[in-house]
């Protein structure tokens, strides 16, 4: 009996654990449904057959499903159709062998959305149907992926003519290269520079220039088929990578239609723009063996189609690279000697009275004796100043040079003198060249009345407004403002007179062959008559001989500029020059 009784308290004692563990696992139940339902984090409960048994709330608002939509519904159908048979088999494949996946999903909701879902997927290791066997967490990142996706874009595609950029053009130049020598073909680089875009940029504004680009870009990639690349190298600049090439009669073709592509004319904004491009070609392999060395010897070969008239095609040589290298070198060697301006230095061509042979002003020139090169002509150093922004300094130095030394100059000798400076294309349309010309006169003390600035009628004529105003300001300071190299451009009567000008000079081409061309002597009489009119004071250049000296003064030109009266001369060979003009005319 007692045995009996011991037994029963044993079984009960068993009953009431088993109770007090059948009330945890409820109370484990209930707070896991709990959480389970008040998760921010989309859930789904998936059986061993992939099929949804449960969602939580949190899924619902994501997808706008309800629970009884998707109730024993494929999880896989939840994949967007066009992503499901890409991404599916790589997730089913994971949870049988390991148990679980993570990654980014492509799903779509019940109104047909797509979003992108950063998704954890977990074994419960359960085989019951009616049990959940895999567990579904879900983060919307599509917003995200969107932002990612956007910086990805913008850092491979150009923002104006949405071509791709320096990157991915990088990347697919590369692997083009790659490719061919698999292969054993060829592929081209195109180099291809718009001819005077800068023009219709500064004429009709950038936003219209902006607009040229994107017309441009939609031409080119008309022009090939998906497997070339063309790309957006910089400005007005563009490339083609042209990949398995057979021989040099595809690229010319290629070329060519890159030309007949900017035939049509624009029409932008009711604005009808004709522009053509210059393109140059190389190939590999044999013309570079890497990417830096075939895209300078292809901007070479495209420059080299600007110098023949532009609106072609050229192939890079091996003399064009060595001309390139050359140009480099002089380049290099010209930004070292800007930094001290110990190599440069300040020579004077007089400018005389053409009746009395006084000497009334001299154009100041700038020189540039290199340790390494000798005397550089100032054809080959002065372009690539412009082009590399260092014609700025160099002007600004000439200008203060040229007036510290002829002020020194006037004071010894007593005598009112004017200099006469170059104003580059650059330094004529930089916002602040009033401001650098104040600075300047500011220093040196010299009189704006003895200061001549030249600029050449196309330069003026490139941006008629802006020009004005630029020429009012200088004017205001007292500057006397020269136009250069006249009757070589577009003026006419009607502009000059707009133009606040105190001197012409007639172009050195039209003085030189006066007294034996007809039309070139009727041209300085006709300046000379255009010039009287307007009260302007004119100077012939390019005097080199008594005849020349002789037809102009008969035709009543004042002052007279050449080598009929000196070279140029630095200022220790302009005083003794001076000196002896002076006895000269008091004897």
């Amino acid at each position: 009996m007692t045995q009996d009784i011991e037994s029963l308290k044993r079984e009960i004692a068993s009953l009431k654990g088993k109770l007090v563990a059948q009330r945890r696992e409820v109370a484990r139940y209930r707070m896991l449904s709990s959480v389970f339902q008040s998760a921010t984090q989309p859930i789904a409960l998936v059986n061993a057959n992939y099929q949804i048994i449960s969602i939580n709330p949190a899924f619902s608002e994501l997808t706008g499903y309800d629970e009884s939509d998707v109730q024993f519904f494929p999880i896989n159908g939840m994949i967007a159709h066009h992503k499901r048979g890409e991404l599916w088999p790589a997730v089913q494949t994971s949870l049988e062998q390991e148990g679980h996946w993570e990654g980014i999903l492509w799903n779509e909701g019940k109104m047909g959305d797509v979003y992108c879902a950063d998704t954890h997927i977990q074994s419960l290791d359960s085989d019951d149907l009616d049990m959940a066997n895999y567990v579904f967490f879900f983060r919307d990142v599509t917003h995200e992926k969107e932002t990612e996706e956007r910086l990805e874009r913008r850092s491979n595609y150009d923002l104006i003519t949405d071509l791709p950029n320096w990157n991915l053009f990088l990347n697919h130049f590369i692997s083009a290269l790659y490719t061919s020598g698999q292969k054993g073909s060829e592929t081209a680089l195109l180099f291809i520079g718009l001819d005077g875009f800068k023009v219709i940029n500064d004429t009709l504004g950038h936003t219209i220039g902006d607009k040229l680009l994107q017309e441009v870009a939609i031409r080119f990639s008309k022009t090939f088929d998906e497997n070339v690349t063309v790309a957006r190298f910089s400005g007005d600049q563009f490339t083609a990578v042209i990949p398995d090439i057979k021989d040099n009669e595809e690229i010319r073709l290629a070329a060519q239609e890159i030309l007949n592509s900017l035939d049509r004319p624009f029409d932008i904004e009711n604005e009808e723009i004709h522009i053509s491009c210059s393109i140059g070609v190389c190939s590999w392999p044999g013309d570079g063996d890497d990417v830096e060395t075939l895209l300078r010897n292809a901007d070479s070969a495209m420059n080299k189609a600007k110098e023949s008239g532009r609106n072609t095609y050229h192939f890079f040589t091996p003399e064009l690279d060595a001309k390139a290298q050359a140009k480099r070198a002089i380049e290099r060697d010209l930004r070292k000697a800007v930094q001290s301006f110990d190599e440069f230095h300040v020579v004077y061509q007089p400018i005389v009275d053409i009746k009395t042979g006084q000497m009334k002003s001299a154009e100041a020139l700038v020189r540039w004796h290199s340790a390494e090169r000798g005397l550089v002509s100032p054809e080959q150093f002065i372009p690539l100043a412009e082009r590399n922004h260092l014609i700025m300094p160099i002007g600004e130095w000439v200008l203060e040079t040229a007036c510290r030394e002829i002020q020194d100059w006037s004071r010894q000798s007593q005598t009112p003198f004017r200099v006469s400076i170059n104003l580059s294309s650059r330094q004529f349309r930089e916002q602040n060249l009033p401001d650098v010309v104040k600075g300047v006169l500011d220093r040196t003390g010299f009189d704006p009345n003895q200061l001549s600035l030249e600029i050449t009628e196309t330069l003026m004529m490139e941006n008629l407004d802006e020009a004005l105003v630029m020429l009012h300001e200088l004017k205001k300071m007292g500057v006397r403002l020269s136009i250069d190299d006249f009757g070589t451009g577009y003026s006419s009567l009607n502009y000059l007179k707009r133009f606040p000008l105190d001197t012409l000079k007639i172009d050195r081409m039209f003085v030189r062959d006066v007294t034996s061309n007809p039309e070139d002597a009727a041209m300085v009489a006709a300046i000379l008559t255009m010039a009287q009119s307007l009260n302007l004071e004119v100077v012939g250049e390019g005097i080199e001989t008594l005849e020349h000296n002789n037809f102009l003064r008969e035709k009543g030109c004042q002052l007279g500029q050449g080598y009929y009266y000196s070279r140029p001369l630095r200022i220790e060979e302009f005083n003794l020059f001076a000196e002896k003009r002076e006895l000269e005319n008091t004897g």
